[in-house]
This record gives C-alpha cells, sequence and structure tokens, in this order.
C-alpha cells in the first residue's frame, strides 16, 4: 500500500511506519516505572519531562540507594530506569528517549524518520554542549567538584556560544 494521504488538514497525522508502537499495555492500566535518582539531580529532569508529556507513570524512589543503582545499571550510575518488566535503562538521554516512545501518539519523539532524527540530534546537543559546560560551573557551586578558574572561563565561552545556537 502506498502513503496515506491527508484529507483534512486537521487530520490527526498517523505514526510512521518506522516509529515504535504504543505501549501494549496502555490500554488497561499503565504500567508504574521507577528512577532511581538522588533527589535534585538534574539528569532526571528531562525524563520526568518527557513522562509528564506523555502521560507515562514515573515514580521516584523515595530514599536513593547508590548500591542499588550500582547493581543494577550497566553503568552503575544515576540515573536508572526500573521498567515493568524488569527491564534496567541507564543513561539519562536513553531513558528520556524510551519514555517518548513509550506513547509515540504523543508525538514527542517525532511522526517521522526525519523528525525523529531532529529529536535525537537536539537531545545530543544539549547532552554535549550544554550540560558538560553547565556541570562545570555547577559542580564546584554544590561542592562536588574543585573551582578551578581556568575550566570555571571556558565553561562560561562553551555555554555562551551553545545558547547562541539555540537564540538562532
Amino acid at each position: 500500500p502506498g502513503p496515506t494521504k491527508r484529507k483534512d488538514p486537521d487530520d490527526k497525522i498517523p505514526p510512521h511506519p518506522h516509529t515504535a508502537p504504543p505501549h501494549p499495555t496502555m490500554s488497561s492500566a499503565p504500567p508504574s516505572y521507577t528512577l532511581h535518582v538522588p533527589p535534585g539531580n538534574f539528569r532526571a529532569f528531562k525524563i520526568l519531562i518527557a513522562a509528564e508529556y506523555c502521560g507515562v507513570d514515573i515514580v521516584t524512589t523515595a530514599e536513593f540507594d547508590p548500591d542499588a543503582v550500582k547493581s543494577q545499571s550497566p553503568s552503575g550510575r544515576a540515573p536508572a530506569l526500573s521498567c515493568p518488566d524488569g527491564t534496567v535503562l541507564f543513561d539519562s538521554g536513553s531513558i528520556a528517549k524510551f519514555v517518548g516512545k513509550i506513547r509515540c501518539d504523543a508525538g514527542l519523539m517525532g511522526r517521522s524518520l526525519g523528525e525523529s532524527a531532529a529529536v535525537d540530534a537536539w537531545v545530543d546537543y544539549v547532552a554535549n554542549e550544554l550540560e558538560v559546560p553547565c556541570s562545570v560551573l555547577i559542580y564546584p557551586v554544590i561542592g562536588s567538584a574543585p573551582f578551578h578558574k581556568a575550566a570555571h572561563e571556558a565553561a562560561t565561552e562553551d555555554l555562551k556560544s551553545a545558547l547562541k545556537v539555540l537564540d538562532e
């Protein structure tokens, strides 16, 4: 069969054949996913925002247990997502993309291969061009790393350059 033609501009765009179908259990009570992350961890925000947009139920652990994450996650680092089927996912960007694909009808991950690639590109851009210099700037403030003036100055310039791209 050929491509589906839209008759009315207000018709919902059908999902692209290469996007993931809605999660099979979404027709009944949605499953609950558990996010293992320390309180206030900025890497969790993109996951929780994706969950909110897609209507996916994600709970965070009441008390963060780093030893549990080390035993569950291949990287040994948080965040880690425990899925209802027992799978444990790691890496905040990968988890956020996974959450966006649970409900492909929400369109968060794009409705075509091109849109999906654009989403991937911007998620990777943020991870590499924004999160890295932000970490260099924030970690000394919260006591997670020592302050180094040269690193601070370089991170400030890198962040300005990255934000300029977003402004254009």
